[in-house]
């Protein structure tokens, strides 16, 4: 893998556990708390154009996207699913944060995707 190609993929999120209701604006309204969101992609099965339950999000930075994952892992629940978010590649690892002091911050919910 080309240099270019590692930092492009050190840039990308994964999202894990999407519950199919949820819509690709509500995921992006989310991750956008963490920084600038480059490109946004929830992946659909080609038989039943039904989303896989998973996404990817670019952010302009590997400092943000590292971020974005400190910052949600364990804390956005959407239609009754916590997220798993991981750096792109690093899925298959638990994505919480030990040691990570939340004081400050609320769990996100969402009932209704629109």
């Amino acid at each position: 893998m080309s240099t270019t190609a590692e930092s492009k993929s050190r840039c990308c999120v994964y999202i894990g556990n999407l519950e199919e209701r949820v819509s690709e604006r509500a995921v992006y309204d989310i991750l956008i708390q963490a920084g600038r969101v480059i490109n946004l992609h929830i992946p659909r099965d080609k038989e039943t154009d039904r989303p896989k339950g998973y996404a990817f999000a670019e952010y302009e930075s590997e400092e943000i996207a590292e971020y974005a994952v400190r910052l949600f892992a364990g804390l956005v629940i959407l239609f009754n699913r916590t997220l798993r978010f991981s750096i792109s590649g690093q899925h298959k690892k638990p994505s919480h944060a030990a040691g990570l002091v939340t004081t400050s911050i609320y769990p996100i919910f969402l009932t209704h995707a629109n």
